[in-house]
């Protein structure tokens, strides 16, 4: 009877041993992303409040993020719509001048021109990308001033792809 209940262990054993070896086990879903990952609209908003006029402003931004494929016409194009609980709304459009993916990262980089004139409060913007949400996360403001008082509107905010 011993005899039976070592060999049923050792057959026990090395079917475990069998089971578990598998070379998928040790395979990684993390895909390096590329600049093509990035290419598409992207979409969000962000709602807010601001002092203004020394009143609380009740606001949401739009944010769209168009970035073409390489050889179009155009890179693409940064642009935002807020919309305020009592003020007038207010609108901005900055060309993308490149965009790419930080070796070695899940960071998107979006590069903008003329960000300042239009109130963006960078030139660049980075985004924690994730490619199986088709999302990306990063902090997008826009400097505006209303009579004496400069406000930044926005923040972090999360695009996804549409």
């Amino acid at each position: 009877m011993k005899k039976f209940f070592a060999m049923f262990a050792a057959v026990l054993f090395c079917g475990a041993m069998m089971v578990s070896c598998n070379k998928d086990d040790n395979k990684t879903d993390d895909k390096q992303l590329t600049k093509a990952d990035m290419v598409g609209t992207w979409e969000g908003t962000y709602d807010g409040t601001a002092t203004i006029n020394n009143a609380n402003e009740k606001y949401t931004i739009k944010w769209t993020l168009e970035l073409n494929p390489e050889g179009s016409n155009t890179i693409g194009s940064l642009k935002y719509h807020t919309t305020f609980q009592t003020l007038e709304d207010l609108n901005g459009v900055a060309p993308v001048t490149d965009f790419y993916v930080r070796d070695n990262t899940n960071t998107g980089r979006i590069v903008i021109t003329g960000g300042p004139a239009l109130g963006f409060l960078d030139a660049m913007f980075d985004f924690d990308m994730d490619a199986s949400a088709k999302s990306m996360k990063g902090v997008l403001e826009v400097h505006c001033v209303f009579g004496a008082d400069d406000v930044t509107l926005g923040g972090e905010t999360t695009l996804n792809k549409k």
